[in-house]
């Protein structure tokens, strides 16, 4: 169940269900499958945030359509920030200078040629998915650092408040009795400083992190994971 869950989705798009049955034969063992038989179905499916439909992973798009062809069908998924960054792997039987300078300029990865040859289709399929893993990674990478950086300004900026409130509050200490009922919610105060203090030190000399799975794919950095060399 979860290694179904876990595979990658793939739109076929092509208006002949002669086609669509070969590509669907080739792949269906390693990925899950959509099938869109026009522009606009296409379109439709890879726009889906529905537990029914997500987005696919990868888009095959048969060039040559009735109504609207594939390659404006790429334009519009580039235009889309939910599916500009789908890689979309042109399957055409024309592979001309013309068509294949169309197909890149309107937004594709790569192509297939038809006849599709099953080596070729799965490697180009693993090509443009792992270069597409390494991208996302790349990103989220140059987003944590720079995450990072911005904390570090933050906590260097919070610094000096907080060594204000840490002796001023070491200074109500001194001057009240341990009787006194404030005395605890001072001294509450002191440890809760204090411990942001460490935090924001700790924020400021991390080099080396792991992360958390947040919400939305969205990941956080593991402070308690973290470890530093500045």
């Amino acid at each position: 169940m979860n290694e179904k869950i876990n595979r990658k989705n793939i739109l076929i798009v092509d208006d002949a269900p002669p086609n669509i049955r070969v590509l669907v034969e080739i792949l269906t063992k390693a990925y899950e499958i959509s099938v869109a038989t026009s522009g606009a179905e296409a379109l439709e499916i890879a726009s889906s945030k529905t537990d029914s439909s997500r987005p696919p992973d990868l888009i095959l798009l048969d060039i040559m359509m009735p109504e609207m062809d594939g390659y404006e069908v790429c334009r519009i998924l580039r235009q889309n920030p939910q599916t500009r960054d789908v890689p979309v792997v042109f399957v055409t039987a024309n592979t001309d200078d013309e068509t294949l300078q169309q197909a890149f300029e309107s937004g594709g990865s790569d192509y297939v040629r038809k006849p599709v040859n099953r080596i070729e289709l799965l490697a180009r399929i693993k090509s443009a998915l792992n270069q597409l893993e390494l991208t996302r990674k790349l990103l989220e990478e140059e987003k944590l650092e720079g995450v990072l950086e911005m904390a570090g300004a933050i906590c260097h900026e919070l610094n000096q408040p907080m060594q204000s409130v840490m002796g001023f509050s070491q200074l109500l200490l001194d001057d009240i009795s341990e009787d006194n009922p404030k005395y605890e919610y001072i001294k509450i105060i002191k440890e809760q400083i204090d411990k942001m203090g460490k935090i924001t030190k700790k924020l400021m000399r991390i080099t080396r992190y792991e992360t958390l799975d947040y919400i939305e794919d969205t990941k956080i950095i593991d402070i308690n994971r973290a470890t530093g060399d500045r």
